[in-house]
């Protein structure tokens, strides 16, 4: 059993056909969370990028959504992680690296923030982490020793 945290890239991709990590995701969702017993990590801020505007626009996307939702809800696969402890220490991150000069400022959004945080977290074990925005995590994943898939 694996605890896999993932993106919001990935959420998306899994529930907008017309998205380019459509099939992607729906390979990667079948293989990690179809009867398996690996649990999906999903850190709130996650949440609030995936049931976006975009989402609930589309009927079709959402009832998929809510679908496997409550299918890894009912089967204890689904983990929805706390962001409160990690929230002052993100925002302050994002603040700090805005006031720094340099030629490439690295623009991780707050959600991106808080699951950086969340991976080097040791009260929670995470064993993989799904996004399709590598960059955004090769460093964490690759310090901490975590399996990066997209």
């Amino acid at each position: 059993m694996s605890a896999i945290c993932v993106d919001s890239v990935f959420l998306l991709g899994l529930y907008d056909e017309r998205d380019q990590y459509y099939a992607r995701a729906n390979e990667l969702f079948v293989a990690y969370f179809n009867n398996t017993f690996n649990r999906l990590l999903v850190p709130w801020p996650v949440l609030y990028e995936t049931v976006s505007t975009r989402l609930v626009r589309h009927q079709k996307s959402l009832a998929l959504f809510e679908r496997d939702w409550r299918r890894l809800t009912g089967r204890g696969q689904l983990i929805l992680l706390d962001d409160s402890p990690y929230r002052q220490a993100a925002i302050d991150e994002c603040f700090s690296e805005a006031r720094v000069q340099r030629r490439e400022l690295r623009p991780l959004s707050l959600a991106d923030r808080v699951i950086r945080q969340v991976l080097g977290e040791t009260k929670i074990r995470v064993d993989v982490l799904i996004t399709f925005n590598v960059a955004d995590f090769a460093d964490v994943c690759s310090r901490l020793r975590l399996r990066l898939v997209s």
